[in-house]
């Protein structure tokens, strides 16, 4: 049975690939910042672990590292993330700016070399960080400032771990899952959360070391950097 870790499962697309994995029959440690308000997450069924993590704090991260044990892992999924709410170049909001890179682009970097050993045990190890096409610069646009440049440091970031992480047998990729109905995605969106996260699954379940470095979206598809 493989064995996923997957941030931010507590809603949207992190719950739906929670609930989808647990499905197909794989292990799922699922993490939020407070499992006790995660009701829906909690009631799932199967192989399922849920455990607090705040993946902007160090201390959080470790004590989720020691709370594991010697736990093999087969695929980290950084889908933890953040969208500010004022973003206008006339009124931009640096606090959550800042918050913005420190969840959407530095957390995933934590998370990764914090289990990095974890997902060594691993015979197919794969790190997948959920990005967005957003944060492309061949698709800059003028609106969201700080979600664009914080997903594109992400993917920057992402890609540095998989060149210098390919010789340890550790795939990374970023990942665009579409414009999805979610509380960040707004009712407008044109996938449906089991759409996206059944995709990403399957891009997921099929990534080898030739991908490392790959940004793709939910149906494989090469995205422009």
């Amino acid at each position: 049975m493989q064995t996923y870790l997957i941030t931010g499962a507590n809603r949207g697309i992190g719950l739906e690939m929670t609930r989808q994995a647990l499905d197909l029959g794989l292990r799922v440690i699922a993490t939020c910042r407070n499992p006790s308000d995660a009701s829906e997450l909690s009631a799932l069924k199967g192989a399922l672990d849920v455990h607090a993590l705040d993946v902007t704090d160090d201390a959080s991260t470790r004590a989720l590292v020691k709370a594991l044990g010697t736990v093999k892992l087969d695929v980290l999924v950084n889908n933890a993330g953040y969208m500010a709410s004022d973003q206008s170049i006339e009124d931009m909001d640096y606090d959550q700016w800042m918050t913005s890179f420190a969840v959407n682009a530095i957390a995933p970097w934590r998370v990764s070399v914090a289990f990095a050993h974890r997902l060594e045990a691993s015979s197919c190890a794969r790190i997948a960080t959920v990005s967005s096409q957003m944060g492309s610069l061949e698709r800059a646009g003028s609106d969201r400032v700080a979600y664009r440049s914080s997903k594109a440091a992400a993917n920057m970031v992402m890609r540095t771990l998989a060149l210098e992480w390919k010789p340890r047998g550790i795939t990374v990729c970023m990942l665009h899952p579409g414009w999805v109905k979610t509380d960040m995605g707004g009712s407008h969106a044109a996938l449906e959360p089991a759409e996206s996260a059944s995709g990403l699954l399957q891009v997921i379940d099929g990534l080898t070391l030739e991908d490392s470095g790959s940004f793709l979206d939910h149906a494989g598809k090469t995205m422009p950097w």
